[in-house]
């Protein structure tokens, strides 16, 4: 599988391993103690395309939380899919797994995080229900497994301060675009995984760069939750995993 973590996790070495917080499959949310409306409120004038990178971003710290105990493909097949999918969101094919497959103090959390993460890939100028509900999961998720919420704190703030910098919504008339021909340019201009990274000098510009070396590197013939280039070519692609 090509996916890789972002530097700023690999940097921090492994994540302890034991469990540390509280985890029921009946009522997992209802054990978090974290709010994101503040966080909800403060991304709020970032662009569409940013508010899905950062569901992302907060994704990733989850499945990084747990990649030493649990060897199972999918969570990473999803940020790689997800990835492509705030790119084009025809890169994406439908997300689905058997619930019963992930239950416990490990899968469970997974589970809850691949759940939200899906409906935020469909977010648009209008959609917004699904990118507040995914990072309304995701966040307090991470804040609850991670055994040391601090790092992703720092991270959380240093990387919402960026987007807002970088990708602010511009005015949107809907109705300049009322049989949604144009939703992917209304989500905002394209921004590569680096822009997450408080370290990477990072700027707008680089982002078809950045983002084509990562296309180009995408497993898609392994990846189920990706199409493949001749159903993409059929949606209108012209050139399937390249930023040309």
């Amino acid at each position: 599988m090509a996916y890789t973590f972002p530097h700023y996790l690999t940097s921090q070495g492994d994540p302890a391993p034991e469990l540390l917080y509280v985890w029921d499959d009946t009522r997992a949310d209802l054990d978090f103690e974290y709010d994101a409306d503040e966080l909800i409120d403060k991304i709020w004038d970032a662009t569409t395309r940013a508010k899905i990178a950062l569901c992302i971003g907060v994704y990733e710290w989850v499945i990084w939380r747990f990649h030493g105990l649990s060897d199972d493909p999918v969570p990473y097949q999803i940020a790689e899919a997800a990835w492509c999918g705030n790119v084009r969101a025809a890169y994406v094919e439908y997300i689905e797994f058997s619930r019963r497959e992930y239950t416990g103090p490990v899968r469970g959390p997974l589970y809850g995080a691949m759940m939200s993460l899906g409906p935020v890939l469909n977010s648009t100028a209008e959609n917004k229900d699904e990118w507040v509900e995914g990072l309304a999961f995701l966040a307090p998720l991470a804040m609850h497994v991670l055994p040391d919420a601090k790092p992703f704190v720092e991270w959380l703030e240093s990387v919402t301060d960026i987007l807002l910098d970088l990708y602010p919504e511009p005015e949107d008339d809907p109705y300049e675009d009322i049989f949604g021909e144009h939703e992917e340019e209304r989500r905002g201009p394209l921004i590569a995984r680096e822009a997450l990274d408080p370290s990477f000098d990072y700027r707008p510009e680089h982002a078809p760069q950045l983002l084509d070396q990562f296309l180009r590197g995408v497993d898609h013939a392994e990846n189920p939750f990706l199409c493949s280039p001749e159903e993409l070519i059929e949606l209108g692609v012209e050139q399937p995993y390249r930023i040309l």
